[in-house]
Formats: structure tokens, sequence, C-alpha cells
């Protein structure tokens, strides 16, 4: 039986990635107003599926509709974000610590090479495509391991998260470089089978961003909200 892609919800779908893509870069800016119009003519899709698109976004928590005012992009909810990071790390580091028991050396080419595509895009300051290798390299710890649905279900509550990485990027005071050797030496535990390592390594990697809020939170203090009171 051959089945048919639904043109309407193709469209949905390819309106929804979009957004959602510029949303999580940062195109689109935290709190900046957005209007179906504009969308439908930039994206060069119709109104019904940028307004399903939308609605979609807004259940996610990324997209705020304010009465006799607008759409607007909502600001990254730091303590969702901090709370998905605490969730990631304990799911990542024993993902990780497992992968150190394997001989996958296809998995161990690809999470080289991910490194290596970092170091390039690095140079160029390429930040979208770098952040998209830094997903990889993490991803495939779960593709090793037989895990690639709980990566899945990561994303749905990782969006917040992603934002704030995303925009980390953009702190000149905080240097790709740093998350590239972090990655290498993740990388050298598990080659090397060194589960206490690679766990205790992949923890610290996942614990940066507590360690670099406020550099994000000065650099950029409208972007925030919900921003836990400083202890």
């Amino acid at each position: 039986m051959i089945f048919l892609l639904n043109p309407a919800m193709n469209l949905k779908l390819q309106a929804y990635s979009e957004i959602l893509k510029r949303i999580i870069s940062t195109e689109y800016q935290p709190g900046q107003r957005i209007s179906e119009k504009e969308l439908s003519q930039e994206l060069n899709i119709g109104r019904t599926p940028i307004r399903e698109a939308l609605l979609q976004l807004r259940q996610e928590g990324l997209i705020n509709v304010v009465p006799q005012s607008g759409t607007y992009i909502t600001k990254i909810d730091l303590c969702v974000a901090i709370s998905a990071r605490f969730i990631r790390e304990s799911i990542e580091t024993r993902i990780v610590k497992e992968a150190t028991a394997l001989n996958d050396r296809t998995a161990m080419a690809k999470l080289q090479k991910t490194i290596a595509n970092q170091k390039f895009f690095s140079k160029q300051k390429e930040f979208e495509k770098f952040f998209g290798e830094d997903e990889a390299f993490h991803r495939e710890f779960y593709l090793m391991t037989n895990h690639q649905q709980v990566w899945e279900w990561l994303q749905t509550t990782n969006m917040q998260l992603n934002r704030f990485r995303m925009l980390r990027l953009k702190v000149k005071t905080l240097p790709w470089e740093s998350l590239i050797n972090e990655h290498e030496k993740i990388l050298k535990a598990v080659k090397n089978h060194e589960p206490d390592e690679a766990e205790r390594l992949i923890a610290n990697h996942l614990h940066l961003m507590l360690d670099e809020k406020d550099a994000l939170l000065n650099t950029f203090p409208d972007y925030f909200t919900n921003v836990p009171d400083k202890k």
C-alpha cells in the first residue's frame, strides 16, 4: 500500500521546522514580535500552515500570544533550561559510561569526524554548523548504545536548553575551543575504556551551563525570564 503525504501537513512541518530553527539560533530574538503575514511572506508558505506551526510552538513554550498586542518569541526560561540540563546530565553520564564498554570503531570514527568538523567551523565562525556538530557528537553516544529513542525524548525537554547553548556561542568571552577540548578528552576516555573518567568528564562538560550562565545573563540581559535568585 502506498501512503501519500498530506500536502497541508507537510507544509505545516516545513513551517514548524524553519521557525523552530530560527528561534533556537536566535535569528528570531527572544521577545521579538512576529506575525503570520510576515512569516508567510518570508517562508513562502500559506497562512494556514504558519498558523498551525505557531500553535504547536506556543504549546512548546516558544511562542507567546498577548491579547490586543501580538505574537512574540518567548524569552529563554532559565529555570526550565537548568532543569533540562539536570535531566540530560543524569541520563548522559550513564550513556557515556555505557559506551566505554564497547568497541565500535565506526562510532569512534564518526565522533572523531564531528570534532574535526567543529574545529573547521570554529575557525569559520559558523556557529549554527558548529552547534549542529556539537549535537551530533552527543547524539552518537546514544546511537552507539542503542538509546536513540532516549535522545529523541530528550529533544522535547531540551528546547530552552538548546536556545541557551546556541546563545552561548555568541558570547565572545566564552571560547568555542574549550568545548572542542572537552569533547576530545571525553572521546579519549571512551576509546580507552575508562568508565569513571568518561563519566567525570561528561558530567563536568554538561555542568558548563551553570558555570557560564552569568556571562550570558550579563551579555544578553533582556533575553531571559524566570531567572533564579543568586544565592
